[in-house]
């Protein structure tokens, strides 16, 4: 490996100037790339494609559309029910679905009119033995209208119905009415027909006489001739939006003065809100979910609703569409205070000239790395973007080891450029590029996890190290060897390592862990032991919600949304048959539904067609043996219909509304509960599917297979170090340290209360990546000075108080870049920064304690 080092020296001194201009123009292209960069937010980050909820999924989706999106209005109820705003909703919702992703919507007045134009209007209402609504109804239909139904009625009575009506009628006139009446009879002589008879009746009777004769009319009437009568006044009343205030109350109100069965969804609190819901497509990616935000927004701001009504965006696409604001603000906050923190802890602790120039080389490394992800179609994900402080802290980790070795051999050669150069790289770049090989491997062992989102994760960060790596190694030696190739010796002041204060403090205490080698490991060895043992007991959040910027709108809103109507929180069911509107099947969703409601407490309601079919015809409809199902099920209204039975019949929904204060972990246990109590018969398939589903099995493949990503992890460390130094001591010097840190991590965090999160799952292998790093440091700058001659002890005291330095300064860089994540809006990127930088400062500590006292103890034994 000296050899090639040594080559790779030689070819950089002789070609300084076209590496930086190959490295310069590579970074142009790749800077392109960084253009391309898509965000995803959605669930196929947390889900493989070839899943198969992932399948179900997109089926549900094409059949059933995403993510539904709510407008909740709030006011006074005579403002919210009243002809404006119902003008309002309507011309709001029209609009609306004209937004590409909009592929419908839904809302009391649409609906209304849906079911008062169907084949039974009067279904879901209760407009019987109303007096006073059917007076006012009659009052809004045109005087043409009513008397052809008037008409139509006459026509339908029998001749006992006629008779009858007529006796009723001639009991109800008065002694002078009757005298008019018969005096009008005889100036029409013996020729008077009955019909002609009963008008001079009618036209005599008084207003209240006649609303008798209507009443007693409707009394004698049979059901058939009632049922075509309400149906003929219902048809030819004017739309819900074209009402008077009066009648558009009556009507809604027309439950005793509550809310209707079937309108309750959609005006919850009996009236005091109104719920608009907008239907979305299949097309979850981000830059949809952006562009109907905006346009809503846009849309909502222009309808103008009035004074008194408060109108709130909710759901899961508004707040997606929300969250790429945010992502784009945190990363740029990210970036700033990441550059600003190493500039400071560069200038106060590395005591060297030129001592920010290597996080210039860092951040031509990221254009690399983000260039790169953008040409070939690694997306912006929540773990992606917490890459950027990470790759910039790892990436000046770099730089300074180089940098470091590069003054002390600048100082050695007698300020000869190229012989610091070559020696340089011989010695630096062999050790820091096995670290990066080993590093780059623990983070691809991610690629184990069941989440895509956390293999991208592992292959940003891989691709982040060997990126800052290979630009840092060329560029900064290039540049360094240009700039002093002409420096004479007298022209240059340079420190020796020993004379500053950290180099002194790092010999002092190699000396103190020389001392106590023992009793450190086995006080490292408890300890690790105590935090294995309670780590279990740490609590995961896995409430997805609580993942993203709190104070953001959408959310906020989505929140006040669920504490107002009730969860919009459905664990769905895709149902497949070969006509989902059979008996069998709509009474298999009736009864399996109440059955999952009543044994578990968590479901507070369910949806299906049967729910549908029942709440417009009435409880005790939906069986097996009823025939007339699928004729009911297709007279429901027709944006009902959509919501859950599929075009071709072949597929439904069933769905469960559950405690939206259920975390993550909880909803994925319930959701595993129902789906073993699934009892569906020959021909009918049930499989978990939809957008919520999708987020409760990604949240738990991002904790999978955590342990078997530690145990690659460490093997591939051991093997990588057993094949560079052939020897088995040399293999597991470094791990032990890495081993310790990973039983620390849980101590502390039970001793600080802090919890875990989904990001910490890939937090061992940064353990792994970043400890492994130091220890490799230190071990190769052990061996070096071993092999000079020195006696362990003060192999190790020369190798602490020298390289030591370097390794505190990147370890102090590589913390400040990941405590930038502590001051994102993101509450997971800011527990996993939290978390990080304590794991980063244990393995700095082990690297500086627990190795050398290993190498102390075990060395000559």
């Amino acid at each position: 490996m000296d050899k090639l080092f040594n080559k790779i020296g030689h070819f950089i001194i002789k070609h300084a100037k076209v590496n930086i201009i190959v490295i310069l123009a590579v970074t142009v292209f790749l800077a392109f790339g960084a253009t391309k960069l898509d965000m995803k937010m959605g669930n196929d980050v947390f889900v493989s494609s070839k899943s198969d909820v992932y399948k179900d999924t997109t089926t549900y989706q094409k059949n059933f559309g995403g993510d539904g999106i709510y407008l909740l209005l709030e006011g006074d109820k005579d403002k919210l029910i009243s002809h404006e705003t119902a003008q309002k909703i309507t011309t709001f919702s029209e609009k609306a679905t004209k937004i590409e992703a909009i592929t419908g919507a839904s809302n009391y007045i649409s609906l209304m009119n849906e079911m008062l134009a169907s084949n039974n209007p009067s279904a879901g209402f209760n407009m019987s033995g109303d007096s006073k609504l059917s007076e006012s109804i009659q009052k809004a239909i045109p005087a043409a209208k009513m008397k052809k139904i008037e008409s139509d009625m006459q026509a339908s009575l029998s001749a006992n119905q006629s008779a009858k009506i007529q006796e009723y009628m001639q009991s109800l006139l008065t002694d002078p009415q009757k005298m008019t009446v018969g005096q009008q009879i005889a100036g029409l002589g013996a020729a008077a027909t009955p019909e002609q008879q009963a008008g001079i009746v009618q036209s005599t009777l008084t207003p209240e006489q006649r609303q008798k004769v209507e009443a007693y009319t409707q009394s004698i009437l049979t059901k058939k001739q009632s049922a075509n009568m309400q149906e003929a006044v219902i048809k030819a009343m004017p739309k819900i939006q074209d009402m008077d205030n009066s009648l558009l109350r009556q009507i809604v109100f027309s439950d005793k003065g509550k809310i209707p069965t079937a309108l309750e969804k959609i005006i919850p609190n009996n009236g005091g809100n109104v719920l608009i819901m907008l239907n979305t497509s299949d097309d979850t990616e981000m830059d949809t979910a952006v562009h109907t935000n905006e346009e809503l927004k846009k849309l909502v701001k222009n309808t103008d609703f009035g004074d008194g009504i408060t109108v709130k965006l909710a759901g899961g696409p508004i707040i997606q569409g929300d969250v790429q604001g945010e992502v784009m603000t945190t990363m740029t906050v990210m970036l700033s205070l990441s550059v600003v923190l190493m500039i400071v802890v560069l200038l106060v602790v590395f005591p060297v000239r030129r001592r920010v120039i290597s996080l210039g080389f860092v951040l031509i490394g990221l254009i690399w790395t983000f260039g790169f992800m953008g040409w070939v179609g690694i997306p912006i994900t929540l773990a992606t973007m917490a890459t950027l402080p990470i790759i910039i802290g790892l990436g000046t980790d770099f730089g300074v080891q180089f940098h470091n070795r590069y003054e002390e051999e600048f100082k050695k050669s007698d300020y000869k450029a190229d012989e610091a150069t070559v020696t340089a790289i011989r010695h630096i770049g062999p050790a820091v590029g096995i670290a990066v090989a080993i590093m780059a491997l623990s983070f691809l062992t991610m690629f184990l996890s069941k989440a895509p989102m956390m293999q991208q994760f592992g292959l940003t960060l891989a691709l982040g190290v060997i990126f800052c790596y290979i630009v840092e190694l060329v560029l900064m030696f290039s540049t360094f060897n240009m700039m002093d190739k002409k420096k004479k010796k007298g022209e240059v002041k340079i420190k020796n390592n020993d004379e500053t204060w950290l180099s002194r403090g790092l010999g002092s205490y190699a000396k103190l862990v020389g001392k106590f080698a023992a009793p450190i490991l086995i006080v490292g060895v408890i300890l690790a032991g105590i935090g294995f043992s309670v780590e279990k007991s740490i609590p995961t959040e896995t409430n997805m919600m609580k993942m993203i910027p709190q104070e953001m709108k959408a959310l906020q809103n989505t929140n006040y949304l669920q504490e107002t109507v009730g969860s919009t929180t459905f664990i769905s069911y895709l149902i497949e048959a070969d006509d989902v509107t059979q008996p069998e099947v709509v009474s298999w969703m009736k009864t399996f539904g109440d059955k999952v409601k009543g044994e578990f407490k968590d479901v507070t309601g369910v949806t299906s067609v049967a729910t549908y079919v029942e709440d417009i015809e009435g409880k005790g409809t939906v069986k097996k043996d009823n025939e007339k199902l699928p004729e009911s099920v297709s007279q429901l209204p027709k944006s009902v219909q959509e919501m859950v039975v599929s075009k071709n019949k072949h597929y439904a929904t069933l769905q469960f509304q559950i405690d939206n204060n259920l975390s993550s972990a909880d909803q994925l246990a319930l959701l595993n509960k129902i789906t073993a109590k699934i009892d569906a018969g020959k021909g009918i398939s049930v499989k978990p599917a939809g957008a919520q589903v999708m987020m409760l099995f990604g949240i738990d493949n991002i904790g999978a297979n955590s342990n078997l990503m530690i145990g690659a992890g460490l093997l591939i460390i051991f093997v990588g170090l057993f094949l560079v130094y052939r020897r088995v001591k040399h293999a597991i010097y470094p791990i032990i340290p890495i081993l310790l840190v990973l039983g620390f991590s849980p101590l502390l965090l039970k001793m600080l209360g802090m919890s875990y999160n989904p990001l910490t799952t890939a937090l061992s292998c940064l353990v792994l990546g970043i400890g492994t790093e130091f220890t490799i440091l230190i071990m190769e700058r052990f061996r070096e000075e071993e092999a000079k001659g020195l006696a362990t002890k003060e192999a190790i005291h020369v190798s602490l108080s020298k390289v030591g330095q370097a390794i505190t300064v990147s370890g102090l860089t590589v913390i400040v870049g990941f405590s930038t994540l502590m001051f994102v809006s993101f509450p997971i990127l800011r527990d996993f920064g939290i978390t990080t930088v304590l794991d980063t400062l244990l393995c700095l500590i082990c690297a500086l304690t627990v190795l050398p006292a290993l190498i102390i103890l075990f060395r000559k034994r």
